[in-house]
């Protein structure tokens, strides 16, 4: 089905103001595959759509708030994840844990880089790193424990970002 100019626009104008790709293609009617595509053949031809929304997010609201944005994101996809995780009928309870421990890592060392980068998330990389040794410890020592821990690590996040973030 071809899909107007308009349609497009509207897709690319949501996601380059923030709305992540699928719910921009969800709120204009069109797929995921579709918008995905569109920003693929955007980006080949020079029209960088991630270059688009940076530049948008800074002449929007300055760098601090970009820094805070970018951190935003990445613990809203970090938290994405584990939700995806926990439904995945596929996946073994020991691949499990063992993808959690490897998103926890990558959290733990974004938030480390970005603190060094930015001082006033270091506090929250220490917090982050401390989970991060909790989680490797239960994998290999108590996975009974990390399992139990799991549904717990929104809200444990969400008092760690209060407190340091």
């Amino acid at each position: 089905m071809a899909h107007s100019q308009d349609i497009r626009d509207t897709v690319r104008k949501l996601y380059i103001e923030g709305m992540p790709l699928n719910g921009a293609a969800v709120t204009a009617g069109v797929s995921y595959d579709t918008a995905r595509d569109w920003k693929a053949k955007a980006q080949a031809k020079g029209d960088d759509w991630d270059t688009a929304r940076a530049a948008y997010r800074i002449s929007d609201q300055g760098v601090d708030d970009l820094n805070k944005q970018l951190v935003e994101d990445f613990a809203r996809q970090v938290i994405v994840t584990t939700r995806e995780l926990e439904t995945a009928q596929r996946i073994k309870p020991q691949d499990k844990a063992t993808l959690l421990a490897q998103l926890a890592d990558a959290y733990a060392k974004f938030s480390k880089a970005f603190g060094r980068i930015n001082p006033a998330y270091s506090g929250l990389s220490v917090a982050l790193d401390t989970l991060k040794i909790i989680v490797d410890h239960l994998k290999s020592a108590d996975p009974a424990a990390l399992r139990a821990l799991h549904p717990h690590l929104d809200a444990i996040g969400a008092v760690l970002g209060k407190r340091h973030g």
